[in-house]
């Protein structure tokens, strides 16, 4: 069931990636992960009254820990992929945000038997295969951005900042659930809401009182509006997920799990884009997969 959980929540987190890169394509970045955050507010908030058998001010204050956490992942992955290089930082990301609550975990006196061990490193690797978005070597295309110490610094730190919100939530009592995850969504909303609103407001002030049309604005488009709304929903659910996996099984092996989240991103690149996989991300699905029976059977 731990298994189970901790793919669902991959699942839920690379379609949600993927309905955001839609959406995103259509309006701003930003007003897509405010909004989705809206969503995912209302969604986590309606899901906790009806589900949490309790709720505590630890597990309010550990929820938005974690959603702090996971605003700085957010503003850094966003920043450094519209910078580039996006095959250098999305993987670096991934990996980063698996081995943290994995190297918690086992700190914190988890034990993994010899296969369980074999599984964690064949994932971490799944995670850095899938996540390439290239076969290429360490040059890259001409023009393309450099690697540089602050991409790799920045990319690191949004991993650290992904991984924190799993550790957050995994420090939670099982009977708050989902208040934790509800309590992220809050922090993050009210957050990115009034920074949305700040810069409008700027914006405003320096075109002389006249609205530029670059603060925030709903989309007009029905398509992007549910794609936006679905990504609520799914980032939601993939908290909510890891939250119960975490609570039967080790933060290590669900941490790996859920960090193959870009399979189903390129999955459905694939199938509604028409996107191909480079040989990587293929022989990625091979050792995930792997990866996946070893930790069962450990």
């Amino acid at each position: 069931m731990v298994v189970v959980l901790a793919l669902i929540t991959a699942a839920l987190f690379g379609a949600g990636d993927f309905l955001g890169g839609l959406a995103a394509r259509k309006t701003r970045v930003v007003q897509v992960v405010a909004g989705s955050h809206v969503i995912g507010a209302i969604g986590s908030v309606t899901a906790a009254l009806l589900l949490a058998e309790t709720v505590t001010v630890e597990a309010l204050a550990l929820g938005a820990l974690g959603g702090g956490l996971g605003l700085v992942g957010v503003v850094l992955l966003y920043r450094r992929l519209a910078a580039g290089p996006m095959s250098v930082v999305a993987p670096l990301t991934a990996l980063t945000s698996a081995v943290v609550p994995t190297s918690w975990g086992l700190l914190g006196g988890e034990r993994l038997s010899m296969l369980g061990w074999f599984g964690v490193v064949l994932g971490l690797m799944a995670v850095l295969l899938v996540s390439s978005g290239s076969d290429g070597g360490s040059g890259g295309p001409e023009g393309s951005p450099a690697v540089t110490v602050q991409v790799v610094a920045e990319s690191l730190l949004a991993g650290v900042g992904f991984g924190g919100i799993f550790i957050a939530l995994d420090a939670t009592e099982t009977a708050t659930a989902p208040w934790p995850v509800a309590a992220a969504r809050v922090i993050t909303s009210t957050v990115l809401l009034g920074a949305l609103a700040i810069d409008r407001r700027r914006r405003v002030g320096r075109a002389g009182g006249q609205h530029d049309g670059t603060g925030f604005v709903i989309p007009t488009e029905r398509r992007t509006l549910v794609w936006i709304g679905a990504v609520g929903v799914l980032d939601t659910g993939a908290n909510i997920s890891f939250l119960y996996a975490t609570a039967l099984g080790d933060l290590a092996i669900v941490s790996v799990l859920s960090s193959l989240y870009p399979i189903s991103t390129v999955v459905l690149a694939r199938l509604v884009l028409g996107e191909r996989m480079s040989r990587s991300q293929g022989a990625g699905f091979i050792v995930a997969m792997g990866a996946t029976e070893l930790l069962v059977l450990g």
